[in-house]
């Protein structure tokens, strides 16, 4: 059996965006074309205006293509575009293959820093030290190639953090003689604030790099980040938050939080495009160069990312539709009836299940973990059954993940989700594990 770790399991774009970013006039437009129209989120929608909580629940089911019979009740694992971000991006593609040589030389650049200044905005940091990566795991390794690690250097991690960020970092162990430090957190966590003071002691003489989730993906809880961030300014030693989860799913303020390096995930809970993501640079930290050295280097930070060779960049260029799309949604309003929704659906799955949460119900945002009864084998075979029968047998779509030797549930709420969509949840899972016990099946 293989032991499985933490989940595996807007500015509106217009149709002369592109062409006011690179210079492109009239003339241009002669030659070249009339440009594709973006997407207005009213057409797409069939009209209705996308204004807060009059869309939340099944109205909003309409603005995605999700399956009419799942429950999904799984947005944390890989997000869900909507129909209007899945159009403008279809929009940028047919823009970029009408002339390729124009579009990558000539739009592509101001399209990019339009698109930064809007992530930017959104998330809390200077679109100039802001560059974009295909998804969070990308971010980490950029930052993580620009240590030059030596034999005996040390990285510090807690147990919470995401298996393919451990899998990264082991291979770069491997390849240097470097050694990752692993704090064991566990779970349940009845107070968040001592992941501080944990990961304060594994820091020492060799320590060229923390990395602490922000909020961590198999157990959903949310860290203290500033608090670890002020740890090590005083430790000097360098900080890397992954906030895979934060964009879309929290306040989220990048500079004040005063880490080093920041990276997120535009296609979780910000309902990008997939391969949309983000790294961002503290003023004093040291440079990174994007993974796929091109013909801008040297030229800075923000001319690196963006011309990292030829790749299709439709994703990020619908960044600034999904950050408009979840403003008109609510934003802090829309996150905060999510949070409410997935702790109350949580909170009955428990009280169904004779268990309790992963943490204190303050850690956590709008994804939310439940502990399962005993029988549940904290394998990748075990909870791939789990999940199989949830799905075969109920039409739901939720997560299960390994922590600290057990199995839990890690339940999401997004705006498509109500409460119906949780009733009968914790008997379903108790359900799946009683077949795991060999109780009523095969």
């Amino acid at each position: 059996m293989t032991a499985v770790s933490p989940d595996e399991t807007s500015q509106l774009s217009c149709r002369d965006d592109a062409s006011a970013a690179s210079g492109a006039g009239a003339a241009d437009d002669a030659v070249f074309g009339e440009p594709p129209r973006r997407a207005d989120p009213g057409e797409v929608w069939r009209g209705e205006p996308a204004t807060g909580a009059a869309l939340w629940g099944a109205p909003a089911r309409a603005l995605f293509t999700l399956d009419a019979d799942t429950r999904y009740l799984n947005h944390g694992a890989y997000g869900a575009t909507p129909r209007a971000i899945q159009a403008g991006q279809a929009d940028w593609r047919a823009r970029m293959e009408r002339n390729p040589a124009r579009f990558f030389m000539r739009e592509l650049p101001g399209a990019l820093r339009q698109a930064a200044d809007a992530v930017a905005d959104f998330v809390g940091t200077d679109p100039e030290r802001l560059g974009f990566v295909a998804n969070a795991t990308e971010g980490v390794a950029t930052v993580v190639r620009g240590l030059a690690l030596e034999p005996g250097d040390e990285i510090v991690v807690t147990d919470h953090q995401y298996n393919a960020v451990r899998q990264l970092l082991a291979f770069a162990a491997a390849a240097t003689g470097a050694r990752v430090v692993t704090v064991p957190l566990g779970m349940p966590i009845a107070d968040p604030a001592v992941v501080t003071d944990a990961i304060g002691e594994a820091i020492g003489a060799r320590t060229r790099l923390v990395i602490v989730d922000h909020v961590a993906s198999g157990s959903a809880v949310t860290f203290p980040v500033a608090a670890v961030a002020a740890l090590c300014r005083a430790r000097a030693v360098p900080l890397l938050v992954d906030g895979a989860h934060a964009p879309g799913l929290l306040d989220l303020d990048v500079d004040a939080i005063g880490a080093d390096y920041y990276v997120g995930n535009g296609h979780k809970w910000l309902c990008g495009a997939k391969s949309a993501a983000f790294v961002a640079v503290g003023r004093s930290a040291a440079p990174v160069h994007p993974l796929a050295i091109s013909h801008a280097y040297g030229q800075g930070f923000a001319p690196e990312f963006d011309k990292q060779g030829t790749r299709d960049m439709s994703a990020v260029l619908t960044l600034p539709l999904a950050v408009a799309l979840h403003r008109s949604l609510g934003g802090p309003a829309l996150r905060d009836r999510n949070r409410d929704l997935a702790l109350a659906a949580a909170e009955d799955a428990a009280a169904a299940l004779g268990t309790g949460l992963g943490a204190v119900p303050s850690a956590f945002q709008s994804m939310v973990t439940v502990s399962l009864p005993a029988g549940a084998e904290p394998t990748r075979e075990g909870v791939a059954r789990l999940g199989a029968h949830l799905y075969d047998a109920h039409g739901i779509e939720a997560a299960f993940t390994t922590l600290a030797g057990a199995v839990w549930l890690r339940i999401s709420a997004q705006v498509y989700n109500e409460a119906a969509d949780y009733r009968g949840l914790g008997a379903a899972v108790a359900e799946a594990v009683a077949l795991e016990r060999g109780e009523g099946g095969a």
